[in-house]
């Protein structure tokens, strides 16, 4: 280990060599519903879901996915915003044996029809929203798409009548033809959760998502992210914040989810890590400052994963003083540089320290950490996560490794590293 320069600089307590287990990602679901079964994991508009339903739910909605031929090797789009029916349809595809195929809501109608051919999309789960369906239904009848899977958010809510009646006097809902290109969510949970187990094999070979990422170049390039890679990234997470002192405690955090679950940022280090420690998933449909400032202070929020732009909204929010936001333990920020006056402002505000780092879609996505405890450069995005390689080559010549100070082009690799590009050898 003595050629990694920075494993001088990591924290107490954690090692760059830590045992990074890798597992099935449903098996994440399933251990955490035998060790916390009554515990809330999800709450979402005025309603919980325990660990123990979560996981029969997501049972339930496997079986349904087997009844509409999911399995080894069938591609399933997931098309919705941050509501439990995310969730339960992620767990429930790959418990069914198939792939998660993610889509953007804020997609252009030609970038979803190149997903849907390029990844072989042939069922797509999403919501009778007005600004969703008529997009899917085109889909329907000019791509490969046959079948749409469609929930309705009342039905996830505390109060769905109540729920459903504001939404439709707004506009926002949309009636769903009963014909068999479409399927409630509700018909396709409606079920006794007997679903086949697949054996998936080696998790480091098994594709769990195809995640697109735009890069620099050309059309979306589909990121095959394996059951091992997503696994390892969470293992990652819990081994930087299980340093002296810990940071976090199993079975004890509250994440505030406002970052979208269709991106990796928010698949791995809110949901899947969220659900492998036991917390639960404070869960916002999209991010507004007032409702997250209000979350943080009234539910007493532990962890917030975000971008800077959602730290600066919280430090300029008109009333911020007013919140107590003491409770928060652990804060992350990526997609972008995270100015040191925010960072330092938000520090004193809450009294907690804002962990900055890189990675990609294909790193799923870790990459660097800024240790809480220890060593702390202004304008770092960090050290490599355990088990992860970081070298900086020369740019005209990948075979020559730069000395530190030079200019160079990052090149890693781990256990966390996607298994290649879709379909695409020569990209990846």
């Amino acid at each position: 280990m003595s050629e990694f320069p920075w494993i001088k600089s990591y924290p107490a307590g954690v090692r760059w060599d830590a045992p990074l287990p890798t597992m099935p990602v449903p098996q994440i679901l399933d251990s955490a519903a035998a060790q916390w079964p009554e515990r809330s994991v999800i709450d979402f508009m005025g309603r919980q879901f325990s660990y123990r339903e979560l996981d029969q739910l997501t049972d339930r909605a496997a079986a349904g996915f087997q009844r509409l031929g999911v399995g080894p090797g069938v591609h399933v789009g997931l098309y919705l915003p941050n509501t439990p029916h995310y969730i339960v349809c992620f767990f429930g595809v790959l418990k069914a044996g198939g792939t998660v195929v993610n889509y953007s809501p804020l997609d252009a109608e030609k970038v979803l029809a190149h997903k849907v051919e390029d990844s072989q999309t042939d069922i797509m789960v999403t919501l009778d929203l007005k600004a969703m369906i008529p997009q899917m239904d085109r889909l329907l009848g000019t791509t490969r798409l046959r079948k749409l899977v469609i929930g309705t958010l009342p039905e996830m809510t505390g109060a769905p009548a109540l729920t459903r009646e504001h939404m439709l006097q707004a506009g926002q809902l949309v009636e769903v033809p009963a014909d068999e290109h479409h399927l409630s969510y509700a018909e396709l949970i409606a079920n006794d959760g007997s679903y086949r187990h697949h054996d998936i094999g080696d998790p480091d070979e098994a594709v769990a998502v195809l995640q697109y990422t735009g890069g620099t170049t050309g059309q979306p390039k589909g990121a095959m992210l394996t059951h091992g890679n997503l696994s390892s990234a969470c293992s990652q997470l819990w081994t930087v914040v299980s340093g002296e002192p810990r940071v976090l405690e199993a079975g004890q955090e509250r994440v505030l989810v406002v970052l979208p679950l269709f991106h990796i940022y928010a698949l791995s280090a809110c949901m899947l890590f969220g659900v492998l420690i036991g917390a639960e998933l404070v869960l916002h449909a999209r991010f507004d400052v007032d409702a997250a400032v209000r979350e943080m202070a009234n539910k007493r929020i532990t962890v917030f994963p975000g971008v800077p732009t959602m730290y600066t909204a919280v430090l300029h929010h008109p009333g911020i003083g007013r919140f107590d936001l003491r409770s928060l333990k652990h804060c992350g920020s990526g997609g972008a540089p995270l100015p040191l006056e925010v960072q330092q402002q938000f520090e004193r505000l809450t009294g907690c320290v804002i962990s900055e780092g890189w990675g990609m879609t294909e790193t799923s996505p870790t990459g660097t950490f800024t240790p809480i405890h220890g060593l702390r450069k202004a304008g770092s995005c960090g050290i490599p996560v355990p088990g992860m390689e970081l070298r900086l080559v020369d740019v005209a010549d990948a075979s020559r490794e730069v000395p530190p100070g030079e200019r160079g082009e990052i090149c890693v690799r781990g256990p966390n590293i996607m298994k290649g590009y879709w379909k695409n050898p020569e990209a990846t």
